[in-house]
């Protein structure tokens, strides 16, 4: 067949500045470092798509920052309140995702494409929404010798345990899906295990890594009390950037040790702050239930990206709050890869021996911590407020982490040939 000359491109994020957006845009540049033609198909809402052909890097970035200006997408913020708790149950139970209405012109749009095509195209859909992957799998059905389909899961989606929905119809959609791809590629080792497991698929892995973070300069650090003024300077603060979907983490457990820490620990426990920044509804809400005191977590709204790594840069360490499950169900966030950039300590919380996340942080830092209940957690904060943050993991040359994005060359001209 020879090498394929030209990647179609399904995703959702590319024209936003959220951490899944620069996965996406890795992607894009590796195929173009390998000389394939671009063509970017972008998800922007729920009624249209960008329809757009990239030659080189230089257009590529033109479209990014283009998008950036015209179209944000929907914000985190999304994920608050009990109205949007109860649609997006409703979108899940609906799989409304499925049959949105740029999702089924994009269907049509490429159906015309491939019906005109000569030559073999890579189908390249990064999900989620798993609407893409969906796509995908229609066309590699209908033209199997035109479409080369793969599969980047960075997410799961039937076997996510907080998604919601009907399972099992969910499960049999992802089953067909990935068991027709050419290739499938996910985040972490543990995911690749969980759709093996499930799907009997054999799944390649390109861990998350926060290259926007590597390849920029080493953000300015600010004053903290600027970003909120009941943040002190002269505590440690330990800072929290993200959202907190709902049955990802061990929320309760994490404010509860807060809570008996401060009542028990007075005098020592007034050297510590932790701060929550962006969509943490579901930490606020707790901390309220418990009556925890305001000067002992601080909550602070949305910031722009780049004021982001700057409070990152200025924190005394950084919590990594674990998605709560056996090995933390593959899940391994970008923002492990943002806090090693910046060179930080790291506080894991609920973190799995043996996961991902845990075998990464012993790999680059040479430690790591396996705290779960609030008994532990406890003890670790006193830890903290006694001994300060040195304990903590932390790596010592950033660059280290570049190795792994060896997997993205190797994967890209794998697909391409």
């Amino acid at each position: 067949m020879g090498n394929i000359k030209e990647v179609w491109f399904l995703t959702s994020e590319l024209e936003s500045e959220r951490a899944s957006s620069f996965r996406q845009e890795r992607w894009c540049c590796y195929f173009l470092k390998e000389g394939a033609l671009l063509r970017i198909f972008n998800l922007r809402g729920i009624f249209s798509y960008s329809d757009i052909i990239c030659v080189d890097k230089d257009s590529l970035a033109l479209f990014r920052k283009s998008g950036l200006a015209n179209y944000q997408g929907p914000q985190a913020s999304v994920r608050e309140g009990i109205v949007a708790k109860i649609l997006r149950r409703l979108k899940h139970l609906m799989l409304a995702d499925l049959y949105l209405p740029n999702v089924f012109s994009l269907c049509i749009r490429l159906d015309k494409l491939l019906a005109d095509r000569i030559e073999p195209v890579v189908i390249f859909a990064s999900s989620p929404p798993f609407s893409l992957a969906v796509i995908g799998f229609l066309m590699k059905r209908r033209y199997k010798d035109k479409a080369i389909f793969i599969i980047d899961m960075r997410d799961a989606w039937a076997l996510h345990n907080a998604l919601g929905g009907i399972r099992w119809i969910k499960r049999g959609i992802e089953r067909r899906v990935l068991q027709i791809a050419n290739q499938v590629i996910t985040v972490s080792i543990g995911l690749a295990d969980e759709f093996e497991l499930h799907y009997g698929i054999k799944v390649e892995v390109a861990y998350n890594v926060a290259t926007h973070y590597i390849e920029n300069d080493f953000p300015e650090r600010i004053d903290l009390h600027k970003i909120h003024p009941e943040i002190d300077p002269n505590r440690i603060v330990i800072v929290y950037t993200g959202s907190v979907p709902e049955f990802h983490y061990d929320i309760t457990s994490m404010i509860n040790a807060i809570r008996k820490f401060s009542i028990e620990n007075k005098e020592i426990s007034q050297r510590i702050q932790l701060v929550f920044i962006g969509a943490c509804d579901i930490v606020k809400q707790e901390a309220s239930a418990q009556v925890i005191d305001q000067k002992s977590i601080i909550f602070v709204d949305h910031l722009p990206h780049h004021l982001i790594r700057s409070v990152q840069a200025s924190a005394s360490a950084l919590l990594l709050l674990a998605h709560h499950g056996p090995k933390n169900r593959g899940v391994v966030s970008t923002k492990l890869f943002e806090y090693l950039c910046l060179s930080k300590p790291i506080l894991p919380i609920d973190l799995c021996q043996g996961s991902d996340v845990d075998i990464l942080l012993k790999k680059y830092c040479g430690s790591s911590l396996n705290i779960h209940k609030s008994e532990e957690i406890q003890k670790i904060l006193q830890r903290i407020a006694e001994n300060g943050v040195s304990f903590l993991p932390k790596i010592v040359n950033v660059q280290d982490i570049g190795d792994l994005m060896d997997s993205y060359e190797i994967l890209t001209k794998r697909i391409l040939q």
